[in-house]
């Protein structure tokens, strides 16, 4: 997606392709209205027509007006202050607030924002949008139609996210808000009822389309699952990205370096050390994101589905430019044969930067924003956990315990196999939000 700059009624706005965008409004109060809340209307997403029971539901769980300041990234939201002035990181945010319609049709979770907040989730607990949000989940279950295996599985996946987002939020009734508790169980019951009623059958979920693939035969994207320089690891299992959506998507982390080792073995396990020179020894580093699938058993399943690519390439053995490239899913793409249904953004996309570095939820209130959601450029984002040169390995960011040396030896993954997904399937197995879930999944 391109960013573009126009001027709407002598006001500076920010507009995106994909349809966001950004409108100066006066600061809202508490009183009036609330800094995140549905958008206008249902977006045609998985067809032409806008009351498509699947329509409404994405709409009810994804497409937001967001109450936002923006960052000195975008010099038409002036006036600025000072939001924050670390080492490395130096923000200033608008004095104004900014309207940001998002149709949230990207690689996102639903009911946003969701870590460390209900907000997102209040929005369709009470009032119309609970009414409209439950109508269109029964007509979703009512429908007959058949849907094409891949849509019922990008369905699947965003109607799990909100059903363990909503699983997670057990206070209502403690707090003396009924109405919330009752209608968060009513909600629960339909999204678990539909997860199944969408389910794929194990050879569905075999034959599902290799999107990456289609993406890569029109763009030049690297071949990571081929034998091109890509060497697919894993030092500890547990990744923030895994956590953070409470395992039912899995995190791949791809390196390419930037001479083939005569040790593999070794070369590797020699980022175990702090002092090891990634950009001189890398050429490039890559971050995967599949899904896991129900199948119609309660079985989980990995999909070969790929919803977010996240890419960093070294251009040089020197820290003077580092490239960014990074695709999201796109459902509405699903109408369109071959499209791979991945959108690339730019590194000049507008985003939300996170409230904290363990933050992957979407348009989080934080004190960078004056606790509202603050806007910056991708690459900016990127430095929150990357560093200002975008060269910072996470996977190697480890603290370990002196007494256990350099902890333990990192892995070559084969990435035909999708082994990263092992542990990610016996962690969610664990979980009690998955026990409840797995019971509309008779055997």
């Amino acid at each position: 997606m391109k960013r573009v700059g126009t001027l709407v009624a002598g006001i500076a706005v920010v507009a995106l392709t994909a349809g966001h965008g950004s409108q100066s409004v006066d600061k809202p109060s508490e009183a009036d209205h609330s800094s995140i809340r549905l958008a206008e209307a249902p977006k045609r997403i998985y067809s032409d027509n806008p009351n498509d029971s699947w329509n409404r539901i994405f709409y009810y769980l994804f497409s937001r007006r967001v109450t936002a300041c923006l960052s000195a990234d975008f010099p038409e939201a002036a006036p600025f202050e000072k939001a924050v002035e670390t080492g490395f990181m130096h923000l200033e945010r608008s004095t104004r607030t900014f309207e940001r319609d998002e149709s949230g049709d990207r690689a996102i979770d639903p009911l946003y924002p969701s870590f460390l907040s209900d907000a997102g989730i209040r929005v369709v607990l009470k009032g119309p949008a609970y009414a409209g949000f439950k109508k269109a989940l029964e007509d979703g279950l009512a429908e007959t139609p058949t849907r094409s295996a891949i849509a019922r599985a990008l369905m699947q996946s965003d109607l799990w996210s909100a059903y363990d987002i909503f699983f997670r939020y057990q206070h209502y009734e403690q707090q003396g808000e009924h109405e919330l508790a009752q209608h968060r169980l009513e909600l629960l019951d339909l999204l678990g009822r539909l997860m199944r009623k969408v389910a794929l059958t194990p050879d569905e979920i075999r034959t599902l389309p290799d999107n990456y693939a289609m993406k890569k035969a029109k763009y030049p994207l690297p071949d990571l699952f081929g034998d091109a320089g890509w060497v697919e690891v894993k030092w500890f299992p547990y990744r923030l990205h895994d956590a953070s959506v409470d395992y039912r998507r899995v995190t791949r982390v791809f390196l390419r370096p930037r001479r083939r080792p005569k040790d593999m073995r070794k070369f590797l396990n020699d980022f175990r050390r702090e002092e090891r020179d990634a950009v001189g020894q890398l050429d490039g580093v890559a971050l995967v994101i599949q899904p896991l699938v129900v199948d119609t058993h309660g079985d989980l399943e990995p999909a070969k589905i790929v919803t977010d690519l996240q890419m960093r390439v070294f251009q040089d053995e020197t820290i003077e430019k580092t490239r960014i490239e990074v695709y999201e899913v796109s459902r509405r793409l699903l109408r369109e044969a071959g499209s791979g249904f991945l959108v690339e953004e730019a590194e000049d996309e507008a985003v939300y930067f996170p409230s904290a570095g363990n933050d992957y939820s979407y348009a989080s209130a934080n004190e960078m924003g004056g606790g509202l959601a603050f806007v910056v450029k991708q690459r900016t984002r990127c430095t929150m956990c990357h560093g200002h040169h975008l060269t910072g390995l996470m996977t190697f960011a480890m603290a370990v315990p002196p007494k256990e040396g350099l902890g333990p030896p990192v892995r070559q993954l084969n990435p035909a196999a999708h082994e990263a997904a092992n542990f990610v399937m016996l962690k969610k197995m664990e979980r009690e939000d998955w026990k409840r879930l797995r019971q509309y999944f008779p055997k």
